[in-house]
Formats: structure tokens, C-alpha cells, sequence
């Protein structure tokens, strides 16, 4: 599976500290996308899925994360490999945010009908759709665009995620390696922001 980071704790992406994983490889290319570094495939950043759930587990019988996000990218443009990494993280949480350009209703037509059941299964909480910058409002949580819709897949986890949301948005900047990684949701730019 081709990965960018995990890092741990995370707490812009979901409630509580979070270990996030940003997957590479997005054919969406949306317009303004705050990810764009990883839109092209490296085969490079090829982790084994097993070697990625061994670290994983390894860092949640250190810390015990409240929650996982995977992220990128787009994680289901990796379909096969996330199913695979998904089975293994829920065992450790029902808690975990996936996100994903694709539609629902396109996953629906994309995947077989046992891959969309284990994803449905393993999977608490989808946002999906592409970004679209006209409808950065600012102010969507864990969204970055207005037609992103959060599909609830564990509706127990609604209320966790209503509380987290009613804060506002959070972004969170972390030294990574030579490299300071912004997550979160960031704000549109205004037009004089971008003339800059």
C-alpha cells in the first residue's frame, strides 16, 4: 500500500488523539486540494500491508490511539489493500474515519458488493466527494467542501463526532522528518491571499 505518514497524536482530523495515515495516489486532481504532494502513485512509498499493520500495532500497544483517520491521497483508489488494513484496525476501534473523492453512490458501482459490505463493516465514520474550493465555506467541519457528505456507518459514534464538530475546525502543524505537515481542514483563501 503506497503511504506518505503515519503520524500519532493527531487531534484535527477526529475526536481525540488519533493515528493518521495519509495514503499516496489521487487520480482526482481537485481544484486547490490541500494534499496535492500526493496525487501522483509512488511506487517508492510501497508498504506491504502486513509490514504497515505491524507498525501500527506496534504504536497502539504503546499509546492507544482514541481513533484512526486514514486520509491522503485517496485511500480507496488503494481498495484491496485499505480492506486488508481496515479488518486489522477494528480490531482495535470502531472508531475509524476514512475519507475518500469518491462518492458513495460511485463506490457503489466501483466496488464488489463484498467489498463495499466490508468497508461498510470496519469503516465508523465516510466522508466522501471531491473538494470543491467554491464550497469551502470556512467553516465544515471535517469537511473541506460543502457537498462532502459524513456518512455514519456506526450510528453509536454520531454524538462523539457531533460534540467534536461543534468546536469548530483545528488544524495541527507538525516537524515531520526535514518537513512541517499541516492536517486539518484549512480555510479557503481569499482572493487577496492568493494574489500574494
Amino acid at each position: 500500500m503506497q503511504v506518505d505518514r503515519v503520524l500519532y497524536p493527531i487531534e484535527s482530523l477526529g475526536p481525540g488523539k488519533r493515528l493518521v495515515i495519509w495514503t499516496v495516489g489521487c487520480s482526482k486532481h481537485c481544484y486547490r486540494c490541500s494534499n496535492s504532494e500526493l496525487w501522483e502513485s509512488d511506487d517508492g512509498k510501497d508498504v506491504p500491508v502486513e509490514e504497515l499493520i505491524d507498525a501500527v500495532s506496534s504504536i497502539c500497544h504503546e499509546v492507544q490511539p482514541d481513533g484512526f483517520t486514514i486520509t491522503g491521497g485517496d485511500p480507496l483508489e488503494q481498495a484491496g489493500e485499505l480492506l486488508e488494513l481496515l479488518d486489522f484496525l477494528s480490531t482495535e476501534s470502531e472508531d475509524i474515519l476514512v475519507y475518500t473523492g469518491f462518492t458513495l453512490e460511485e463506490l457503489e458501482k466501483k466496488l464488489p458488493a463484498r467489498w463495499l459490505e466490508r468497508l461498510k463493516g470496519s469503516t465508523g465514520v465516510l466522508i466522501d466527494g471531491r473538494y470543491v474550493d467554491s464550497l469551502n465555506d470556512n467553516r465544515c467541519v471535517l469537511r473541506g467542501s460543502l457537498n462532502q457528505e459524513i456518512h455514519f456507518f456506526k450510528p453509536e459514534l454520531k454524538g462523539l463526532y457531533d460534540d467534536y464538530m461543534s468546536c469548530g475546525r483545528k488544524i495541527q502543524n507538525v516537524y515531520c522528518g526535514n518537513r512541517v505537515i499541516s492536517a486539518g481542514i484549512h480555510n479557503r483563501e481569499s482572493e487577496y491571499e492568493k494574489a500574494d
